[in-house]
């Protein structure tokens, strides 16, 4: 019978010693030991690993409360981009958005330099969203409710920057740079690469024969959608996930939780239309904003898909599955009956 195999007594003559990582999965008693201790809790805190996706987050529960850790991956986002994303959930929060917060620890820093096999990873505490996602279905109060706290948003980031001035997602980014990184990986048996480039084609057109100029613009969420926050039994909403954070238009970031709810509710024009109806409860949106969101509806997608693309590491099983499927069909279809 085999020895059982034991790290410490490999013969260094055969062994390569620590073997490069691209990403790792750090150990949750260990967060809880070396990084969690700085933190005050209400008693001993329990780290749970939750879910991998662009970061990982990080279940933590003490006596009390709960929270996300979240661990950013190495070299997906400097450190003056994670700082400008508590700087924005630090505003927003100071004026009274309900967004998933950072909290400091006891020396009043709040991110976290963890030295992870493949590289330095930085990492922030984060308030609990309570409630749940409505990936299934959602009522029109809760999709007013939604509408009405993201139009917040907008208003208090008008013609704002961010500390790194967070890239400018412009068309450029959202059609063409996606593009190409999205055609390496099309079949096109199924005629994916003609439908994308017509797809990009029409959209562009239309953004050219329109005044581009006059839609407002700032500090956006960048991946709005019913997975990106949470409502509670007492229909409070709390929004999170601000890692996509940009300077956009508000008519994109709106389209992107059009494209979503038309792609997955049976009931997407009466959910969209309460949405609106609550986003203008604070902020009025332009005939042409109306008129485009459609068109950034479908553009938000093929940044979606190319982003993924470009980090096929991740989303492998993505990649190498649903792309070669259905995905540029089914935006292709979303494009034909909506973008007319």
């Amino acid at each position: 019978m085999n020895e059982p195999y034991d790290t410490c007594k490999l013969d260094s003559t055969k062994c390569l010693g620590p073997f490069p990582a691209q990403y790792s999965t750090l150990q949750s008693c260990a967060l809880q030991d070396k990084i969690l201790t700085k933190y005050h809790f209400n008693g001993l805190p329990l780290c749970e690993f939750l879910y991998r996706g662009m970061n990982d987050s990080y279940l933590v529960k003490d006596l009390s409360s709960q929270y996300i850790f979240k661990v950013y991956r190495h070299a997906w986002r400097s450190l003056v981009d994670v700082e400008s994303e508590i700087e924005l959930l630090q505003y927003l929060k100071s004026n009274g958005v309900s967004v998933s917060f950072p909290i400091a620890d006891k020396q009043g820093n709040i991110v976290q330099t963890i030295c992870a096999p493949e590289g330095e990873r930085y990492a922030a505490l984060f308030s609990y969203a309570e409630g749940g996602s409505l990936m299934a279905d959602m009522t029109m109060e809760q999709s007013r409710i939604a509408g009405k706290e993201f139009a917040k948003i907008h208003m208090l980031t008008k013609n704002r920057q961010l500390k790194n001035q967070r890239s400018q997602l412009g068309l450029t980014a959202l059609l063409d740079s996606s593009s190409f990184m999205i055609e390496p990986f099309i079949d096109d048996k199924n005629n994916d690469l003609t439908n994308l480039r017509e797809v990009t084609v029409k959209l562009k057109d239309k953004f050219s024969s329109v005044a581009l100029n006059e839609l407002d613009y700032g500090i956006c969420h960048g991946d709005f959608h019913p997975a990106n926050y949470h409502i509670s039994e007492r229909n409070e909403i709390t929004i999170y996930d601000f890692d996509s954070c940009c300077i956009a238009y508000f008519a994109y970031d709106i389209a992107t939780f059009y494209y979503w709810i038309v792609s997955a509710y049976k009931n997407a024009n009466k959910i969209m239309g309460s949405f609106l109806r609550g986003y203008q409860e604070i902020r009025r949106l332009s005939e042409l904003e109306i008129a485009l969101l459609p068109y950034f509806g479908a553009a938000s997608f093929i940044w979606r898909i190319g982003m993924q693309c470009s980090n096929c590491e991740i989303f492998s099983y993505f990649v190498r599955n649903n792309i070669r499927n259905n995905t540029i069909r089914n935006l292709r279809r979303f494009v034909d009956e909506h973008c007319c």
